[in-house]
């Protein structure tokens, strides 16, 4: 079944298991880049601050770039505080790349792209994608559709113990209309031609695939 064949008018608990919180985890060792994706609710992108610190700490790691500006909805420069919090946990300044003018998800993905392209960390390159898990598959897309036909890699990493994990998702009602609006924003995006379609499965118990990669 592709993502273009889901009824949106009807998206089940199934649906949104599937579609955002089917993210296969590969082991690695190493990566040329992890970007983090910024987020206006801070409780959220500190979770995954936390999680690109560690990251970094266990994984050879050979830049991080943060994106996010002053979003939509947010009071803040999500950049800024990235950088702060990496820098108070013994980053260096110079592993740092930065992104402060988005103020979406596209705007992070473009942006971040122009930066990788500068700095030559795109062809031939492992990529990690750092953020919750139900943003990570349009992320990827998005990637995928602005990259195509370039050789390069992405690895997606999310916290696996989150304020929006797939448990607190189905069990509140606020978070299940956000998980719903996401899967109807990547089948709209399909449609403009901005990301591709994808195939997903449904009758596999576990969907997670676990490869190794030195």
């Amino acid at each position: 079944m592709f993502l273009t064949n889901i009824d949106i008018e009807n998206i089940n608990a199934e649906i949104i298991k599937q579609v955002l919180f089917s993210t296969s985890i590969v082991e690695y060792s190493k990566a040329d880049c992890l970007i983090i994706f910024g987020c206006h609710i801070k409780a959220l992108l500190d979770e995954r601050i936390k999680l690109a610190i560690n990251i970094f700490n266990t994984k050879k790691i050979g830049k991080i770039i943060i994106t996010g500006g002053i979003g939509v909805h947010g009071d803040f420069n999500e950049s800024e505080y990235m950088k702060e919090v990496l820098l108070n946990n013994g980053i260096s300044e110079n592993m740092i790349l930065v992104e402060d003018k988005s103020t979406t998800t596209e705007e992070n993905i473009t942006n971040s792209i122009e930066i990788l392209k500068q700095a030559d960390l795109i062809e031939n390159k492992r990529i990690v994608l750092v953020s919750n898990q139900a943003h990570l598959r349009r992320i990827g897309m998005e990637f995928k559709k602005q990259l195509k036909g370039i050789n390069f890699e992405i690895i997606y990493e999310y916290p696996q113990i989150s304020l929006i994990s797939l448990e607190n998702v189905l069990k509140n009602n606020e978070l299940k209309l956000m998980a719903t609006n996401e899967v109807k924003k990547i089948i709209k995006f399909i449609k403009q031609d901005i990301i591709d379609d994808e195939l997903i499965v449904f009758d596999v118990k576990d969907n997670i695939a676990k490869k190794k990669k030195n």
